[in-house]
């Protein structure tokens, strides 16, 4: 059965009073006799009549159901849609709301409604959102703000809120949108920036510090090599072998800083080149020849199954080898110390090895409970106030990320009083022996001639720095060693004094006034001809200095504070 409702009152009258017409009509025909056809149109006519009101009757409630549906609809997105929506009085009290909004402000719909919105904002955005309020009129565009809102006077969420006056302007229609992630994403990004800058300004403050300490280092080791070389009492050789012993410390300190520092930067990169594992073995024990205690054996063991040529980073190998044999040194009163090398696996291919290298000791051995602070970077077994033993805590955390770095590992083993073994792992390529190449006359012909282009034993040396006392000390240095020394303050008197055929060899600060190394080393090469080597000269010791320096014109690089047998190498070199 057709469901039917009442037609609008208007539309109910004019149609009653069409029939009752219709009815009058018929009355007449009735008491008029009529021909059947008459009788039989006006029963047509009230028959169309009754289906365009039934018709009309559909129409209505047809509209009804789609109104219905609309609003259902309407309703629907209103309470599942994704952003708050609000209506707040003009005071700001809660009128209406939806799900998403009562779910921002964790409360139910019936704890809302009535209550004054600012209740539930944060106390530090509350007046930015009643200002915001308050600047709402009938005629401005939507605006928006962002505020905090609390749960349970904590912190709950960022919100992004927009909001227009209704037409009337009674009412106050807000939409409010959860950025917490969006604000998090910033922060963290702020964080990142703040952090990278953080590190930056300690890069740069370590690289000055390192300059700063390591030209007046110069000064003090260089004078201690030249004292050593001198006429001393028994007394005064044990003086001047303290004074190396300590600048050598201190050496060793600013080095290991800024290598944790090079680390941490990310500066540090793997050069990998064909070297002999056992080799590099026998140069280990030959740098610590006489620097272990009396009576305390340092030997070393290859694994003959390991390939003799191997592919990896030599250097950076060298120093956790370097890193491990000076701790055992420095912790084995007695006993030995044993450097060895296993290979624990090749590949199927056979084209790449795993290599575990270990250093043994009987030494003092470490706590069990203290074994997870070694790799930790600045940590100390002793405390700090009963430690018998220096050192930065940097060694072993710079093992660690070396390790990584190569690719590997590295871990230790250890018995409390009775010593400890530390050991790393990392993957290497089989390599066959490397070409040697056949020097070229042309290109390979020594740079240090005299006029009858025989190889000069004493140099004719220019050498410029800014510093007086580096000026001294390396001078006294070089002329010790049967050189001769004409100084220059800064780049542009090097330049001056300059004239061809009149030196061997140039040494070239990096930082000076009025004219740095750089600048006049490209002068120097772009005015003459073929001019000697010329080396730079720098207490920059960041990664990549060297590599840096030679791209920009120098022929070789050393890194201050330098002694004499650094010099003999770097024209042994050259």
């Amino acid at each position: 059965m057709k469901k039917h409702i009442p037609l609008p009152i208007p539309y109910q009258t004019k149609l009653r009073k069409k029939a009752e017409a219709e009815l009058k009509k018929l009355e007449l025909r009735i008491n008029k006799p009529a021909p059947d056809e008459d009788i039989i149109k006006v029963i047509h006519e009230l028959q169309v009549h009754q289906i365009e009101l039934e018709l009309q009757n559909e129409e209505l409630l047809l509209a009804k159901e789609k109104a219905e549906l609309a609003e259902k609809k309407y309703t629907d997105l209103y309470e599942s849609a994704p952003s708050g929506y609000l209506t707040l009085s003009k005071e700001g009290d809660i009128l209406e709301l939806n799900n998403s909004a009562a779910m921002l402000l964790h409360k139910e719909r019936d704890q809302l409604i009535n209550n004054r919105l600012a209740l539930f904002i944060s106390d530090d955005t509350r007046a930015v959102f009643n200002k915001f309020l308050q600047k709402l009129d009938v005629t401005t565009d939507k605006q928006t703000c962002e505020i905090k809102l609390e749960k349970e006077g904590f912190y709950s969420a960022y919100v992004s809120v927009d909001g227009i006056l209704s037409k009337g302007g009674e009412t106050i229609l807000l939409s409010m949108v959860d950025i917490t992630k969006s604000k998090q994403a910033e922060e963290s990004l702020r964080e990142l920036e703040v952090a990278r800058e953080s590190l930056k300004f300690k890069q740069n403050f370590l690289a000055n510090m390192s300059h700063e300490i390591r030209t007046p280092l110069t000064g003090v080791l260089g004078m201690i090599d030249i004292l050593e070389n001198t006429k001393l009492t028994i007394e005064q050789k044990d003086y001047i072998s303290t004074l190396k012993h300590s600048g050598e410390n201190l050496r060793t300190i600013i080095n290991q800083v800024l290598n944790y520092s090079k680390i941490e930067a990310g500066k540090v990169k793997l050069v990998p080149s064909v070297f002999k594992l056992h080799s590099l073995f026998c140069e280990t024990k030959t740098m610590f020849k006489g620097r272990t205690k009396t009576g305390v054996n340092l030997s070393i063991q290859s694994d003959p199954d390991i390939p003799e040529f191997i592919y990896a980073d030599k250097k950076r190998i060298s120093q956790i080898i370097t890193n491990l044999v000076a701790n055992a040194v420095k912790f084995t009163p007695k006993g030995s110390i044993l450097l060895s090398s296993h290979l624990l696996s090749p590949d199927a291919s056979g084209k790449q090895v795993i290599i575990k290298i270990a250093v043994t000791d009987t030494g003092i051995g470490i706590p069990h409970d203290k074994l997870k602070k070694l790799f930790v970077p600045f940590s100390q077994i002793d405390d700090k106030d009963t430690r018998e033993y220096e050192g930065t805590g940097l060694g072993l955390s710079i093992c660690k990320e070396l390790a990584i770095l190569l690719g590997g590992k590295i871990g230790v083993s250890s018995i409390y009083h009775k010593g400890s073994t530390f050991w790393f792992i990392f993957p290497a390529q089989v390599s066959e022996s490397p070409q040697k190449e056949i020097p070229d006359k042309q290109n390979h012909e020594p740079n240090v001639m005299n006029n009858d282009h025989q190889p000069r034993r004493n140099l004719r040396i220019l050498f410029a720095d800014d510093k007086v006392v580096n000026q001294k000390v390396i001078s006294l240095m070089l002329t010790n060693i049967g050189h001769v020394v004409t100084l220059a303050s800064n780049g542009q008197q090097a330049l001056q004094a300059y004239e061809t055929g009149k030196f061997d060899l140039i040494l070239m600060d990096i930082q000076m006034p009025v004219m740095d190394g750089i600048t006049a080393t490209q002068k120097l090469k772009k005015k003459f001809k073929n001019p000697p080597p010329i080396v730079g000269l720098s207490a920059s010791a960041f990664e990549g200095d060297r590599e840096k320096y030679l791209s920009l014109g120098m022929d070789d690089y050393i890194t201050k504070p330098v002694n004499e047998g650094e010099f003999k190498k770097l024209i042994s070199r050259l």
